[in-house]
């Protein structure tokens, strides 16, 4: 969970300014000019490598943001002196080709980090903001993350790329027997992994409720059905400041794939007592599920009026919400093959998203509400690939590059977008075991944030904690 980190505003407007317009893939980095981390003049011992060690933590966010390309460090050497700190030389910051500047000093005191950052707008010469932040200083990178957090709103106005988390299904790895399956969370960065499952068992397919406080997922445990002690799977709701965990669905058979709307009133996941794996809305508290895959009405794919109703065709998983909580998109094998389908839960009509490939799986619907990603193997004997697409069915692109090798695939899957839509976290298999890596809508970086010790599945990036 977010540290807690104190901050004082020296200048902040009363209008919201948007310095970085960011749309589509394509991204027009901005020039901006990282000064040295410099003691405060009051400091009596300072601490260089913990400078240091700010400084770069805070260009390793700022890369990893892909919005900046940094001015390089001798352009304004003259304008980040230890001694004027506290000023700017807009004239300097310009001729290096700073489009803006951030100016950095601090001090640690009882084991306290405090860091002073201020930002300039260099063309408009105007400070953007001003502030204070305080920490431990052992946690110095929790900080960097709220400075970079707090950019990345001024500039663009988005919100949550620094202060979320992503949870994950992982395992021991390498071994030799099936190995328990566990939960664990971890910063976008793969910083601060923790591991929140100890059952021993099998824990699957986490997802987020979006207060950020609470995810679900579903496990394997011993239940009493009818006088009887069997294994099955539960739906669990899990809080992640208490610990307590409360049963969502338990019925014979699949309990899976748990998703949340917007404000978490409702869930929607895949049950199976009936026989076939369906969709069901949930409600947050358990109780009975009321059925959706059966009530839908299929629009034909050529003219007007709706297909027939065939329950033995029933197949359909891995739903995501729409972020204004209208709309629900989620895979179905009722063509014979799984393809992508989209339903509006008031009407409960739904329209077919995609038509080729062998296998499309685990859709995801971008933050923004403009875009789909989603896993597909476009032959059968081919690799899984992530692959995005507009809500209405076009613009299909490929965002992944697999292939397949002599004895294995090499496979992209689970997409999960960040909060800002500009980012995804998705499974590869690439190092010869899945893990988890990030990666942004322009396909220009990817980062693996999973431990090398661990297999990692199923990825679900949180809402912002901001």
């Amino acid at each position: 969970m977010r540290v807690a980190i104190f901050l004082i505003l020296f200048s902040f407007p009363c209008w919201a300014t948007i310095y970085l317009t960011v749309s589509g893939a394509n991204v027009k980095r901005a020039k901006i000019a990282l000064g040295q981390v410099h003691p405060l003049v009051e400091m009596v011992s300072p601490d260089p490598q913990l400078a240091r060690n700010i400084r770069e933590q805070l260009k390793a966010d700022l890369l990893f943001s892909n919005l900046f390309d940094f001015v390089n460090d001798s352009d304004f050497l003259k304008s980040d002196s230890p001694q004027d700190y506290n000023k700017i030389s807009y004239e300097e910051f310009s001729s290096a080709g700073a489009a803006f500047a951030l100016k950095l000093a601090y001090q640690v005191s009882n084991s306290k980090l405090n860091l002073k950052a201020d930002l300039y707008d260099v063309p408009g010469q105007k400070k953007i903001f001003g502030k204070k932040y305080q920490v431990a200083s052992s946690q110095y990178y929790r900080l960097v993350h709220n400075i970079s957090e707090d950019i990345l709103k001024e500039l663009t106005g988005e919100s949550g790329l620094f202060t979320s988390r992503i949870i994950m299904t992982c395992w021991r790895y390498p071994y030799k027997t099936a190995p328990p399956k566990e939960i664990y969370m971890v910063d976008p960065d793969g910083r601060n992994l923790i591991q929140l499952t100890s059952d021993k068992s099998l824990s699957t397919t986490p997802n987020w409720m979006q207060d950020g406080k609470n995810i679900t997922y579903s496990q394997y445990e011993w239940l009493n059905r009818g006088g009887m002690r069997t294994r099955g799977v539960v739906l669990k709701k899990h809080d992640l400041q208490t610990g307590r965990r409360q049963n969502i669905s338990s019925k014979e058979g699949m309990n899976s794939g748990a998703t949340w709307s917007v404000n978490s009133a409702k869930g929607v996941g895949t049950l199976s007592f009936t026989g076939r794996p369906e969709l069901y809305l949930l409600s947050k508290e358990g109780g009975e599920p009321e059925p959706l895959s059966r009530n839908i009405q299929w629009k034909r794919l050529l003219g007007d009026g709706f297909q027939s109703s065939m329950t033995s065709l029933l197949f359909d998983v891995e739903p995501s919400w729409a972020p204004d909580g209208k709309k629900i998109v989620f895979s179905s094998a009722r063509t014979g093959h799984p393809m992508i389908y989209v339903v509006d839960i008031n009407s409960k009509v739904a329209n077919q998203l995609t038509f080729a490939g062998q296998y499309n799986a685990s859709p995801a619907w971008s933050p923004r509400g403009d875009k789909i990603l989603f896993a597909a193997q476009r032959t059968g004997d081919g690799n899984f690939d992530v692959y995005m697409i507009d809500p209405d069915g076009n613009n299909l692109t490929r965002m992944t590059a697999g292939e397949s090798r002599p004895g294995r695939r090499l496979n992209s899957e689970n997409p999960s977008w960040a909060p800002t839509g500009r980012h995804f976290a998705f499974a590869n298999n690439e190092e010869g075991h899945y893990g988890i890596y990030v990666m942004t809508v322009d396909s220009t970086q990817k980062t693996k944030i999973s431990p090398p010790d661990k297999e990692c599945f199923t990825p679900s990036w949180g809402p912002n904690e901001g």
